[in-house]
C-alpha cells in the first residue's frame, strides 16, 4: 500500500485554505470590532428565503457522487464517508477573526443565535439531502465531521452560552440524520469533557480527534455510552504531539496495543492518529504505526491477543 507522508518542515507553510499567515492578515485587515461581526449577522437572509434558495436535487447529487467517484477508485478496499451539515461554530473565528467572534458572542449573544439558526438551517436541509443520498445509492451510514469547540483546557467559551444559544441549533441540524439512524462521528481536538453530555444528547454516535494529553482518555471514551446506550466508535488514538513525532518505534508500537485492547472489544474501533501527523515526525514512525496495527489488530480481532495483556 501507498503512504501520503507529510511534507518537510520547511515545505509545511499553507493549510487547507492556503498560506496561514497571509489568510490571517487578510482577515484582521477586514474585521476590527465585534461591532462588525454583529453587523454582517443581522444582514443574513430570513430562513424562509434560505429554503427557497436551497437546491435539494443538487446537494443530494452532489454528495452521491464525489463518494461514488472515490469508491469507483478504490473498489471496496476503502471505506468512504462525507462531513455533513451543521451549526457553525469555528467558521465564525475563521472568518471574523478569534477576537472579534468572541467579543460579539459575549456582547451580543441574541444577535450571535440568529448566526447559529442560520447556518443550522443550512445544516439542516443539507441533513436531508445526504440521508436521501444515502438511502437512494446505497452508501455507508454513517458521517464523520464536527466543529472545534474546545481549547486543551475546556471549551472556547462557556458550556452555558453554548446551550443556550450553539446546541439547540446544532441538534436541529443533525435532526435528519439522527432519525435516520445515520451514525455521526464527531471531530473533537481539545478537552471535550465539559461538553461531552451534550453531545451524547444530540446524537453523536463516535468521536474521532480527542486528545489525551488534553485530558480526554481513551480509557475513558471506551466507557461512554451513546444516546441509545451502545458503545461509541472511536477513532484513535495515537497523539501526533507526544508518541509519533518524539517516541521510539517501540513507544508507537506499544500505544497501538494499547489502543486495541482498550478500545477494540465490542467493535466500532479504527486505529488512528488523534490529528494530522506533523512534518517533524520520523517517517520510521510513521511506518510503525500502520505496519504494527495491521499486524496486532489481526491477531487482535482473531483472539490471538487477551484485551488485559501487559
Amino acid at each position: 500500500p501507498q503512504l501520503a507522508l507529510p511534507a518537510a518542515p520547511g515545505e509545511c507553510r499553507t493549510g487547507t485554505h492556503g498560506d496561514v499567515k497571509k489568510r490571517l492578515e487578510a482577515t484582521l485587515a477586514q474585521w476590527k470590532s465585534p461591532e462588525q461581526v454583529k453587523e454582517a449577522v443581522e444582514k443574513l437572509p430570513d430562513l424562509e428565503a434560505l429554503r427557497r434558495s436551497f437546491s435539494f436535487e443538487k446537494a443530494r447529487d452532489g454528495y452521491a457522487q464525489s463518494i461514488k467517484s472515490h469508491r469507483d477508485r478504490t473498489g471496496d478496499d476503502v471505506l468512504w464517508i462525507s462531513s455533513f451539515g451543521q451549526a457553525d461554530f469555528m467558521g465564525g473565528y475563521t472568518r471574523w477573526g478569534y477576537e472579534n467572534y468572541l467579543e460579539a458572542l459575549a456582547l451580543y449573544p441574541e444577535t450571535m443565535r440568529r448566526y447559529f439558526e442560520y447556518s443550522g438551517e443550512q445544516g439542516y436541509l443539507t441533513n436531508t439531502a445526504i440521508v436521501a443520498a444515502i438511502r437512494e445509492h446505497g452508501l455507508a451510514p454513517f458521517v464523520y465531521t464536527g466543529q472545534d469547540l474546545c481549547f486543551n483546557d475546556g471549551p472556547i467559551c462557556s458550556p452555558e452560552l453554548l446551550r443556550r444559544i450553539y446546541f439547540p441549533y446544532l441538534k436541529r441540524a443533525v435532526q435528519p440524520l439522527v432519525e435516520n439512524d445515520i451514525r455521526i462521528i464527531w471531530h473533537c481536538d481539545g478537552n471535550i469533557l465539559p461538553i461531552l453530555d451534550d453531545l451524547i444528547d444530540l446524537g453523536v454516535s463516535g468521536f474521532q480527534g480527542f486528545q489525551e494529553e488534553a485530558g480526554v482518555k481513551l480509557e475513558t471514551m471506551a466507557q461512554v455510552r451513546t444516546k441509545w446506550g451502545r458503545k461509541p466508535i472511536l477513532w484513535g488514538s495515537v497523539s501526533v504531539t507526544t508518541t509519533l513525532p518524539f517516541g521510539a518505534v517501540e513507544d508507537v508500537e506499544r500505544d497501538v496495543e494499547r489502543c486495541f485492547r482498550v478500545a477494540a472489544p465490542g467493535g466500532g474501533f479504527g486505529l488512528a492518529s488523534t490529528s494530522s501527523i506533523l512534518p517533524e515526525t520520523p517517517v520510521e514512525n510513521i511506518l510503525a504505526l500502520y505496519e504494527h496495527g495491521c499486524r496486532f489488530g489481526r491477531e487482535f480481532l482473531r483472539g490471538g491477543c487477551p484485551p488485559n495483556a501487559a
